[in-house]
C-alpha cells in the first residue's frame, strides 16, 4: 500500500502538490484566526459554488467578456500589423518605437484616468483600456518575430518575383509566427487584467465593479471566490494558448 502511495505521489505535478500544501497552510492560518480577512477554504469554495449560480455575478462577468471580446481582436490585428510594419520599414520602427516604449513602461493605472476622462465611464472606456495595455507587448513579439525571419528566405522570395505583400503573407508571417503566437498569448492575459483593473476604477460595471463593492461591503469570503474564478480562468486560457503555441512549435 505504501508502494502505490509512493509512486503516485512521484507521478503527481508538483504544481498540484505545491498546491495543496499552499491550501494546507491557508487553512491552518485561517483556523489560528491570524486575520478577519482570511476565510476558511471551506468558506470559499461555499461562496465559489455558489458564485456560480449568482445572476448578478453572470451580469458582471458578461460585460468584462464583452470588453475583452471586443478589445483583444482588435489588439491582435493593430499589433500584427504594426508589428510587420516596423519589422519590414525601418522609418516605421523609428516612428512607432517611443510609443512603444511608452506603453511598455508607463504603469496602467497612470493612464487609466486619462482614458476615462476622454471616454466616460461606459464599455468604451474598457475596451481602449484593454488595446492601450495589450497592444506594446503584441507589437513588440511580431516585430520581434519579423526581424528574426531568415533574410535569405525574403531574398528568395523577391527573387522569383513576388511582390512585397506576397513575401509578408508567404513569407515573414509564417516565420515569426511563433513569437506572434507568444504575443497573443501575452496579449490575452493583460487584456483580462486591463478590463479588471479599469473596472476596479470606475466601479459599476464587471468583474472589477463586483470586487470593488464586495471589498468595501468586507465581504471576504465571496471576494476570495471571485479572484479564485478570475485566477482559475486566466490560467485556463493561457494554458490553453500555450498548448497550441507549443504545437506550433513542435510542428
Amino acid at each position: 500500500m505504501s508502494g502505490s502511495v509512493a509512486v503516485f505521489a512521484k507521478r503527481m505535478p508538483l504544481g498540484v502538490v505545491s498546491l495543496i500544501a499552499f491550501g494546507g497552510i491557508w487553512q491552518i492560518a485561517a483556523n489560528a484566526d491570524v486575520s478577519p480577512a482570511l476565510p476558511t477554504l471551506g468558506a470559499v469554495i461555499a461562496s465559489f459554488i455558489e458564485l456560480l449560480g449568482d445572476a448578478r455575478f453572470h451580469e458582471a462577468l458578461a460585460n468584462t467578456v464583452i470588453a475583452v471580446v471586443i478589445g483583444l481582436p482588435l489588439t491582435l490585428v493593430f499589433g500584427l500589423v504594426i508589428g510587420v510594419l516596423m519589422g519590414m520599414f525601418r522609418w516605421v520602427e523609428w516612428a512607432v518605437d517611443p510609443f512603444l516604449s511608452l506603453g511598455l513602461s508607463l504603469p496602467l493605472v497612470s493612464v487609466i484616468p486619462l482614458i476615462l476622462f476622454i471616454f466616460g465611464l461606459g464599455r468604451a472606456a474598457i475596451v481602449v483600456v484593454v488595446i492601450v495595455y495589450s497592444l506594446p507587448v503584441m507589437v513588440l513579439n511580431t516585430f520581434t518575430g519579423v526581424r528574426t525571419v531568415d533574410p535569405d528566405l525574403v531574398m528568395m522570395s523577391r527573387s522569383y518575383m513576388a511582390g512585397r505583400a506576397l513575401t509578408i503573407r508567404r513569407v515573414v508571417i509564417p516565420g515569426a509566427s511563433g513569437l506572434v503566437l507568444t504575443g497573443i498569448r501575452l496579449a490575452a492575459g493583460r487584456s483580462l487584467k486591463a478590463a479588471i483593473i479599469a473596472e476596479q476604477i470606475v466601479g459599476l460595471v464587471g468583474v472589477g465593479g463586483l470586487i470593488q463593492r464586495l471589498g468595501n461591503a468586507f465581504a471576504v469570503a465571496e471576494l476570495y471566490a471571485v479572484i479564485l474564478f478570475i485566477g482559475l480562468t486566466g490560467v485556463a486560457i493561457l494554458a490553453l494558448l500555450g498548448r497550441v503555441e507549443k504545437a506550433h512549435t513542435y510542428r
